[in-house]
């Protein structure tokens, strides 16, 4: 379905050079008479970056770090409040209600953009009740399966599906998330059939195929490689076009015999509607150069983040396209909302 591969199409877009705008220095310093509110003295008080899934997800462990970042560079308090549920819409709900002013960020996956296709009810709209600020980062997904499953290879995988039709299921992190969606490409690809098992997030649901409870997930790398060291899964395949240095044994789909795929997680950052422009800019600005800073990016890299970062109107334009392509996964797997 995919004309390109999605971590090419996403590094397209947003791969030019990130301006880092004026100096820190001078932008911080306020002009005689400014208010002590103004946007020249932002921010003055603590930050929420809302994680609308659970603790201990890809999301919610470089939101924490980014948070960390920002708080050191602005003198203050940044904050992350994990507010799950919903497939992210309960936290992003939040997030759209919440002050304009900038002290109320959110970050968002792909399943921002999935929503609007299975939902009527939002509380929200995607592109209109939000200021997108900037591409975090990306993760590639890991078939990750429990360890009962007689199966140490991915074709062992298949034919073991195949021969028990009806017996698999796999976890989500909810309906309409990209481990939901990318399940079902999958699917598509290697010809095999499964019940899908939503959760209220990536961590719980790769939890449950540790236990034993669900027989697999397209989990992202960085969760996943803990528990594939440490035996209490297999991750049969990664969905990228190289294997990854943190699991150098787990080969790529097509050197599985499959067609190739590029599918995984991103993860990027936004504000509530009508935050001020120059706020906007400082955060923008201030998300830049943490991005760039080498040792932070390989810090992330080390953890199997793949750093990206973005201009808002790329970021914009970047979460259309792949709206789009979501468009034709649901319609073809026929996905509905639950």
């Amino acid at each position: 379905m995919r004309k390109q591969p999605w971590n090419r199409r996403l590094l397209a877009w947003v791969r030019p050079v990130l301006a880092v705008g004026l100096s820190c220095g001078i932008a911080a310093a306020p002009a005689p008479g400014q208010a002590k509110d103004g946007p020249g003295d932002y921010p003055s008080k603590a930050v929420r970056i809302v994680v609308p899934f659970p603790v201990g997800g890809s999301m919610d462990v470089l939101a924490r770090q980014v948070a960390q970042e920002l708080g050191e560079r602005w003198g203050q308090a940044v904050v992350v409040d994990n507010r799950d549920g919903a497939s992210g819409m309960i936290g992003l709900s939040s997030v759209a209600k919440a002050a304009p002013d900038g002290y109320t960020l959110g970050v968002v996956a792909n399943s921002f953009v999935a929503n609007p296709l299975l939902r009527n009810d939002l509380p929200y709209d995607a592109f209109n009740s939000f200021e997108p600020v900037s591409l975090l980062a990306s993760v590639p997904f890991v078939l990750a399966a429990r360890t009962s499953l007689p199966a140490t290879s991915l074709a062992e995988f298949v034919a073991y599906a195949k021969a028990h039709p009806g017996t698999l299921d796999y976890s989500s992190g909810g309906n309409g998330t990209m481990s939901h969606l990318g399940a079902e490409m999958l699917k598509h690809a290697i010809q095999i059939d499964a019940t899908h098992i939503p959760y209220r997030g990536q961590a719980p649901a790769l939890t449950d195929v540790v236990s034993g409870h669900v027989s697999f997930t397209m989990g992202n790398l960085p969760e996943v490689v803990p528990h594939a060291r440490a035996g209490k899964l297999r991750a049969l395949a990664i969905m990228s076009d190289a294997r990854s240095p943190l699991l150098p044994d787990t080969p790529t789909l097509s050197e599985s015999g499959f067609g190739r795929m590029n599918i995984g997680s991103w993860y990027g950052l936004v504000a509530p509607r009508d935050t001020p422009q120059p706020v906007l800019d400082r955060v923008q600005e201030a998300i830049s150069e943490v991005l760039d800073r080498p040792s932070f990016r390989s810090r992330l890299e080390h953890q199997g983040f793949e750093v990206v970062g973005s201009r808002p109107a790329q970021f914009e334009a970047f979460m259309h396209r792949e709206s789009a392509i979501y468009g034709k996964v649901i319609d073809s797997a026929d996905i509905k909302a639950q």
